[in-house]
């Protein structure tokens, strides 16, 4: 049996974007073991972006705390977004990690009625 030559190729994709602040764009949800603390992450954007994430501590077996865009809350309540990021997140993470969240928020008035001049 004749031995061929074996050809071995790699492909790499690359995707450049620019560094934003702060590097996370709705919400952050915290492992209770992940590489990064709440409160620390917490002050780090507090100092970043004072006033724009609230940190919300929750009481799961895995998770630890979410970080919140201060926006979002005034929009979504936080005892409606709060346990449904929990329930989305629980699925796909363990306590190691720490997820970015991007939420796209739409709100839809209805019903209003208005006399024009």
């Amino acid at each position: 049996m004749a031995r061929g030559r074996v050809k071995r190729m790699v492909k790499l994709n690359m995707r450049f974007t620019h560094f934003q602040l702060p590097p996370i764009q709705d919400a952050l949800i915290i492992g209770k073991k992940a590489p990064v603390g709440p409160n620390s992450v917490a002050r780090a954007f507090q100092a970043m972006v004072p006033g724009v994430y609230r940190l919300i501590h929750v009481e799961h077996p895995t998770i630890e705390a979410v970080l919140v865009r201060e926006s979002d809350l005034r929009k979504v309540p936080q005892k409606i977004l709060v346990p449904y990021l929990l329930q989305q997140a629980e699925a796909i993470m363990d306590e190691t990690d720490a997820l970015h969240v991007s939420l796209n928020i739409e709100i839809i008035v209805e019903g209003t009625e208005f006399e024009l001049p």
